[in-house]
């Protein structure tokens, strides 16, 4: 119904269609089928074009910017994730995608004509990412054929093949790569959650998970009332840290109470970095610690720090740890949701900024980075919100702070 419109007119064309009126009675929808399709090249067009303008932006910001002033790709790749509404290590993938697709001329067009999705472009990008322009020219023209209908694993499958025969030491230099890029990360969930995340070598972690599973196992048939992954969660944190589960974590969290709580009212708490959790839990939470693992730090209803009780080993640094607390332990940079990792002077020190409450803001590392590089500008708005100046003058706010609700 759409096909034989250009992307740009697709949107009035279907914003403009009565589907409900529309002759012959299209009862199973096929027109909207249509509709979806037609969008869906139309998305695909746009992302071609927009990896087009970003790998154009950071040559002409590079054309600009003075030997020794600042790194242009950072500052373009932060820009570009603002823009879009994402974090600054997303945006360095966006422009390191950008830059990769330059030479895939077969590739680019296929995005644009709707042919693949972004998510196989992407998987074809990366996965010949150590191949230089002329070799990924190569593997431009030999994947060409197989681009109608590849879906994005099949594409990095294909893809890393290809790298074999165009250019081996890439190939091995790629395996390098991703052997040594090993890890383990915390993801903070609700309700108290997370989720524990290990990359490394598959035949390590296949015997790490095949030994606890089968530890389960082993436990269940003995009549062990935990379900198989309670069982095997147990069993790793025991392993790992030398200590029983019921001894408790040996760790420090803060638990943001509102005052009301000490007078009994049922109001949300929250377990910092996790969000909003019932006042049971926290309850239980500080009640079951064993030792001074859990600290509450009490709010009035404008947010304020109010209080805390004792309920932690001694620290330094109480100012640091409220105000990740405040911005629940999130960066601080607009659309940047990775974890805080630094308190930083929002007005700079250097330039007299105070070390007070209102003049900090968590933000993770690569924002900190961000913000320090020439014509960006950060400053605090009086009801806690933070505006955010890039070099190009586009200004974005980060909003206070989410409080608690109250009735």
């Amino acid at each position: 119904m759409f096909d034989d419109l250009a992307p740009a007119e697709v949107l009035a064309a279907v914003a403009g269609t009565d589907f409900a009126m529309a002759e012959p009675i299209d009862v199973m929808g096929g027109r909207r089928i249509d509709a979806i399709a037609a969008l869906e090249r139309l998305v695909r067009a746009a992302q071609a074009l927009q990896a087009e303008q970003t790998a154009a932006l950071l040559a002409d910001r590079r054309s600009v910017t003075p030997f020794g002033m600042g790194d242009p790709f950072l500052s373009v790749a932060a820009e570009v994730a603002m823009a879009r509404g994402m974090s600054p290590s997303s945006g360095i993938g966006l422009l390191n995608v950008a830059l990769g697709l330059r030479p895939m001329v077969n590739v680019r067009t296929a995005l644009t004509n709707g042919v693949i999705n972004e998510a196989t472009m992407r998987a074809i990008v990366r996965e010949s990412d150590t191949l230089d322009p002329a070799a990924a020219g190569d593997l431009d023209a030999a994947i060409a054929e197989h681009l109608p209908g590849l879906t994005p694993r099949r594409a990095a499958e294909l893809t890393r093949s290809l790298v074999v025969t165009i250019d081996m030491e890439a190939a091995v230099e790629r395996e390098k790569q991703e052997r040594k890029n090993q890890y383990v990360t915390y993801v903070g969930e609700a309700h108290g959650m997370g989720t524990l995340i290990a990359r490394g070598p598959a035949e390590q972690l296949l015997l790490i998970r095949d030994s606890l599973a089968k530890h389960a196992d082993t436990l269940r048939a003995k009549g062990d009332p935990r379900d198989r992954g309670q069982i095997m969660l147990n069993s790793l944190f025991e392993r790992a840290t030398g200590q029983v589960v019921l001894d408790g974590p040996d760790t420090h969290l803060d638990i943001l109470m509102p005052i009301e709580a000490l007078q009994g009212e049922p109001v949300a708490a929250e377990l910092a970095g996790h969000g909003p959790i019932t006042p049971h839990l926290a309850a239980e939470l500080v009640d079951q610690a064993g030792q001074a693992w859990f600290r509450r730090l009490f709010t009035d209803p404008t947010g304020t720090l109010v209080g805390l009780d004792t309920r932690r080993r001694c620290f330094t640094g109480l100012l640091a740890k409220w105000i990740h607390t405040r911005d629940h332990h999130r960066c601080r940079q607009p659309s940047c949701e990775c974890r805080s990792r630094e308190v930083d002077h929002i007005q700079a020190h250097s330039r007299g900024g105070p070390t007070t409450q209102t003049n900090g803001q968590g933000v993770c590392k690569l924002s900190h980075q961000v913000k320090e590089l020439p014509g960006w500008n950060v400053r605090a708005h009086t009801d806690g919100q933070i505006e955010w100046t890039t070099p190009t003058g586009h200004q974005y706010v980060s909003p206070a702070p989410r409080r608690a609700q109250r009735e």
